[in-house]
């Protein structure tokens, strides 16, 4: 079976109605489960409970410049609080012993992309590979963001208001618009999903979670900013979970101040530019400007959460982070493509190798022989099928060795 025809098999599949499907001529399966985030209220904007449980602080919500033009505060976004998360795993495999957690890129609206992904890794390391959305994407994401029409307004008016600003479209106007408003929408959303993940390693602990032992092992796959996620949950290995994992970044692991994310399937250009404006600015002033962030980050008071400041730009906290991931450095390893504008290979090395290269992190770089994009690593395009078999097989193979070992 072709690349192209996985994909479309599984889409159909995962399409399909009910909370589980079994797909005999892949010898796997796929659950959809239900999640409620219980922490977006200490979070959010748009919260009236914003709350440090540890400390036992509360926090006023900061004034935000300008007004959206997705006008729904974060806090009422349902969608939001209240989704699913998806199973793909070897019906083999009556109770899971090793779980993946696979977190997607930036500005992703469907799974397509990563079943067949789910599914090879499944099958080769036989673990189970849960698809998990980031906070406001994929399952988490209001419909309209991804309406074409209603979206075709937003981002001709950001186009119309703003000349200079590049790669405007219906696809990224509403991340574009929300990030430009309040960038530290990156942290608050990041964090309520590093809250969502403890509590799903907790009920599967609990023996909560079907198909998966409560004793099961834990590993974690980053694509893009899913990456970006992964190594700050790695760094931080809140309650201890992570102390064994392994991560495989995959077009990733570099600080997000060396992603380059304006595409018109990403982000635009003014909404790029206002989210790295203000990481410099509040890195620059110790987060003086933004009390409730300054909290969090304070490496004396949150540990774990404030390894997040260190991944934002290159130069900031550079020793800090290198010398964590010099503990963490046979527990990761990526694989960047040669041709990717928006997570540049040398990124990777300067992050995952460190400055002077002394880190021992393993990145692998390939150049697939067919056209590729960081946004479609593996095209669908028939005339390319046999080539992007070949790329998708070195790329599951480079995955599930690491992660079986």
């Amino acid at each position: 079976m072709h690349y192209y025809q996985l994909h479309q098999l599984l889409k159909h599949s995962f399409e399909l109605p009910g909370t589980q499907k079994n797909i005999p001529e892949l010898n796997i399966s796929i659950t959809h489960a239900d999640f409620t985030s219980e922490d977006a209220k200490y979070f959010l904007p748009g919260s009236n409970l914003l709350y440090c449980k540890e400390h036992q602080i509360y926090f006023e919500e900061a004034t935000v410049k300008g007004k959206t033009l997705l006008e729904t505060s974060d806090f009422n976004i349902e969608c939001n609080k209240q989704f699913q998360y998806h199973i793909v795993q070897d019906i083999s495999v009556e109770q899971a012993t090793g779980i993946v957690i696979m977190f997607h890129g930036l500005n992703e609206k469907k799974w397509d992309k990563y079943l067949p992904w789910a599914c090879e890794i499944a099958r080769q390391t036989k673990k189970a590979v849960v698809l998990f959305p980031i906070g406001f994407h994929m399952d988490r994401a209001p419909e309209v963001w991804s309406l074409r029409n209603e979206m075709y307004t937003v981002a001709q008016k950001r186009k119309n208001d703003y000349i200079d600003n590049s790669d405007c479209s219906y696809v990224n106007a509403a991340i574009s618009s929300r990030l430009e408003e309040n960038p530290q929408r990156i942290f608050w959303s990041g964090l309520q999903t590093y809250c969502d993940v403890i509590r799903l390693v907790y009920a599967i602990r609990k023996g909560n979670v079907g198909g998966i032992s409560s004793h099961a092992s834990f590993d974690l796959f980053g694509y893009s900013i899913g990456s970006f996620l992964s190594m700050i949950l790695l760094m931080a290995n809140p309650k201890g979970i992570f102390s064994n994992s392994k991560l495989f970044c995959f077009c990733g692991g570099m600080t997000i101040d060396r992603m380059y994310p304006i595409s018109r399937y990403i982000m635009d250009s003014r909404a790029a530019i206002a989210m790295q404006k203000s990481f410099t600015e509040l890195l620059s002033t110790d987060f003086s400007n933004d009390a409730r962030l300054a909290h969090y980050q304070n490496s004396s008071e949150h540990k774990n959460e404030s390894w997040f400041k260190t991944m934002l730009r290159y130069n900031f906290y550079q020793e800090d982070r290198e010398n964590r991931i010099k503990e963490l450095q046979h527990q990761i390893k990526s694989l960047v493509l040669k041709q990717d504008r928006v997570t540049p290979p040398i990124e990777a090395l300067n992050t995952l190798k460190g400055g002077y290269r002394d880190i021992l992190v393993d990145v692998q770089i390939e150049d697939f022989s067919h056209p590729y994009s960081h946004m479609v690593p593996f095209p669908l395009a028939t005339k390319h099928a046999v080539e992007v078999d070949r790329s998708f097989a070195v790329f599951t193979q480079s995955v599930s060795v690491f992660l079986s070992k």
